[in-house]
């Protein structure tokens, strides 16, 4: 890999644009938080590794992930020990070189090396996914996917398909080129990460936030499920879901079923639902001008499929079948 860096300059390069990168980014620089000084520290192991070779900024690279992704106890004293171990690994590999003749330690070296820069790259993978959840918002679930994203593509791109090609293969040809680009995707990729993580800071160690009244957090939820049940009758549209109802609201199902059956006070979703066709039932029955309409064709228009669920749904919340309240109107 040390090799096609060096070829052509483009360690030199690269060197030059890291270095532009990195006094740009110190203007915008406050307190340096942890992962600012991983991030330094992270740039210049990948320029390092352009220039004389080896995989240690996979380290550095988890390190920064920690501190991105976990809250409590980013950095752990084995954390730093594993990063001591993969520089000490790293350097004994690329200052001796590993060779046919190069004896048994040399090659373990070597193996050794491969094996810590790809459990590296799993625990990023870890950190990113390990708090991932529905219940993280909607901003930090899109952080969270966008990186490993980007993350698994380099990966897949410079693992997979540029490192260790044929000399004659297309790969070869573009390999020196495709790790340049890569490494620097990698380097302004963790800035703006955690220029995002500066702006949406993970909630401190042990930190709860209070729980909202039900007045604060459910009543606007409410008024939104009332009036998309309200509007246009949608209440009167035969075997509607939750899903449904959740998906033209843009909540998660579980919120709307929480706020239903907590703030609104019904036991569940088609509670409510049959509550609302009931109340436009007895309007149209105890209108005179529906009077002449079949029953059955009042419970077609409320929602209701069949005669029975409509006679027995009417009855349960208003005492008595829709013909007694229709002739108790009339009467």
């Amino acid at each position: 890999m040390e090799g096609l860096l060096r070829q052509n300059g483009l360690a030199d390069v690269w060197a030059g644009a890291s270095a532009l990168l990195a006094k740009r980014a110190t203007a915008k620089l406050g307190p340096v938080a942890p992962y600012d000084m991983l991030w330094w520290i992270f740039t210049a192991s990948v320029t390092l590794i352009l220039a004389i070779g080896g995989s240690a900024g996979c380290g550095w690279l988890w390190l920064l992930s920690r501190t991105l992704f976990r809250a409590e106890k980013p950095i752990a004293r084995w954390n730093i020990f594993a990063v001591a171990a993969i520089i000490a690994v790293e350097s004994y590999w690329t200052l001796t070189g590993v060779s046919a003749a190069s004896g048994e330690i040399r090659r373990i070296a070597a193996n050794a090396a491969s094996l810590i820069c790809i459990g590296a790259v799993v625990l990023v993978f870890v950190e990113v996914l390990s708090g991932y959840s529905a219940a993280l918002p909607k901003h930090e679930r899109r952080f969270r996917q966008l990186f490993t994203l980007i993350f698994g593509a380099m990966i897949i791109v410079t693992f997979l398909w540029a490192m260790n090609a044929g000399e004659a293969s297309i790969g070869a040809q573009w390999a020196e080129a495709t790790l340049i680009v890569c490494a620097a995707i990698a380097v302004i990729g963790a800035r703006l990460a955690v220029s995002f993580r500066k702006r949406h800071p993970l909630p401190a160690p042990g930190a709860r936030k209070a729980a909202p009244s039900p007045a604060a957090s459910d009543k606007g939820l409410a008024q939104r499920i009332l009036h998309a049940i309200e509007a246009e009758r949608r209440f009167a549209t035969p075997d509607l879901k939750i899903a449904d109802l959740a998906a033209s609201l843009g909540e998660q199902d579980y919120k709307v079923t929480q706020c239903i059956t907590g703030f609104l006070g019904y036991r569940n979703f088609n509670h409510l639902i049959n509550a609302r066709r009931i109340n436009y039932a007895k309007d149209l029955l105890s209108d005179p001008v529906h009077d002449d309409r079949p029953i059955l064709s009042i419970a077609f228009d409320c929602g209701f499929n069949s005669i029975g669920p409509f006679n027995r749904a009417f009855k349960s919340h208003v005492g008595m079948t829709p013909r007694e309240f229709r002739n108790a109107a009339s009467g």
